[in-house]
């Protein structure tokens, strides 16, 4: 089955032994602990050596001490451990609904990455359907926000809510770009909250032991081509109210900015939507980038110069009458689609091609009720191979 970023919630009710707390702890001991190295003279340095020659002779070799939790990991495996729903109070007398856990951040930037809260408005009103996605960070201290420089570091631009013990700052949170933090205290829940908690399976889980291979790859095969069709459908209704612009098509007024999104996964999809829009000369608003910084990152930077050097030429060829000769080629392959997208990389071309491509064929041979175009469509997308791991597969596979 094709996944795809769609597939965010895969790490809800983490214990302490699940696969998401452990990657926290390698990234809270990196991330928090800093030794300097003294000056060692030859007296220390031959006491050191003796003292490592006798601890090797009194313990076998091939074990290695376990670094001591720290606070952070504890509060990691609190955090995991919160049902799913539970209303969590912030210091500024609101609150706000946790709705989904988030998945563990990197070496570098928040320990929780795209949580899923949902805040109360004045007077501790929920926004119902308001949904906030975001980072989350974990401190002992909320001084240690300001003590560790995250308020000058654009990494931390996409953090809503800082999860605390201690609540020692008077004034508010603010990240890099002037925008204040919601601040949780952990110590103002029920202790009971914390109990330890049995790893609740998922329906897959549950389903996948008892299926034969045949029965598993015949499941798989259909929810891949129901996500076609999904993507197929939301072209389809784009399609429809799409009109021509300048050199643009209909089509290529429908298929770009698509395009220019999935370009976008896993990154900042609504401002590459917005930039493909506003290089075709399309008026509209391009909204904040996530980082709030004033340069975009290397990758971001190389991707939207892509994306420019290809607007450039479908303003003169079309995007959309050049794809759909290669998709109708007899011989065509995955080959022929990738040559299509010269810059990104055979990755994220790949991701083009599934999400964007081959589902806006699909919505074309609908809307022209083009029977051969549907069936090239869908015979590529069958028969492409499967796309290259993401964070969001790759969490979800440490699960299994």
């Amino acid at each position: 089955m094709l996944m795809g970023e769609g597939s965010f919630h895969m790490c809800r009710d983490a214990p302490c032994g699940h696969p998401a707390y452990a990657i926290h702890q390698a990234l809270s001991r990196r991330k928090y602990v800093r030794e300097r190295a003294p000056h060692i003279t030859p007296a220390h340095r031959f006491e050191q050596e003796g003292r490592a020659r006798r601890a090797t002779q009194a313990s076998p070799p091939h074990i290695s001490p376990t670094p001591a939790p720290t606070i952070e990991d504890d509060l990691a495996r609190r955090w995991y451990a919160l049902p799913l729903g539970i209303l969590l109070p912030l210091t500024n007398g609101e609150g706000c609904r946790l709705l989904f856990a988030g998945r563990p951040g990197g070496p570098q930037g928040p320990d929780i990455r795209d949580a899923v809260l949902r805040f109360a408005c004045g007077g501790g009103v929920e926004q119902q359907g308001e949904h906030t996605v975001g980072d989350v960070e974990f401190h002992v201290r909320c001084s240690d926000w300001y003590a560790h420089g995250h308020h000058r570091d654009g990494r931390y631009n996409n953090v809503v809510l800082h999860v605390i013990l201690v609540y020692d700052v008077a004034g508010p949170v603010l990240r890099q770009d002037g925008c204040a933090v919601a601040v949780c205290s952990l110590n103002d829940l029920a202790p009971m909250m914390f109990q330890e908690m049995v790893e609740k399976l998922w329906p897959c889980q549950c389903i996948m032991p008892v299926m034969s291979a045949e029965e598993r790859v015949s499941l798989l095969e259909y929810a891949g081509m129901q996500r076609f069709e999904q993507k197929m459908q939301v072209l389809l209704a784009a399609l429809r109210d799409a009109r021509p612009y300048g050199p643009f098509s209909a089509y290529d007024v429908c298929l770009v900015p698509a395009l220019a999104e999935a370009l976008g996964y896993g990154r900042d999809r609504a401002f590459f939507r917005a930039a493909g829009t506003r290089l075709m000369g399309l008026v509209g608003a391009v909204p904040e980038p996530l980082g709030h910084t004033a340069e975009p990152s290397p990758l971001d930077a190389g991707r939207l110069r892509v994306l420019g050097e290809l607007v450039e030429r479908w303003r003169v060829e079309g995007a959309w009458e050049v794809m759909r000769r290669v998709i109708l080629y007899p011989s065509s392959n995955p080959d022929n689609l990738r040559a299509l997208f010269p810059g990104p990389g055979n990755a994220r071309t790949d991701i083009l091609i599934c999400n964007v491509v081959l589902p806006f064929a699909g919505a074309v041979a609908c809307l022209e009720d083009d029977r051969f175009l549907m069936e090239r469509a869908r015979q590529l997308y069958t028969g492409y191979s499967g796309l290259a791991s993401n964070q969001v597969t790759r969490a979800m596979w440490r699960q299994r």
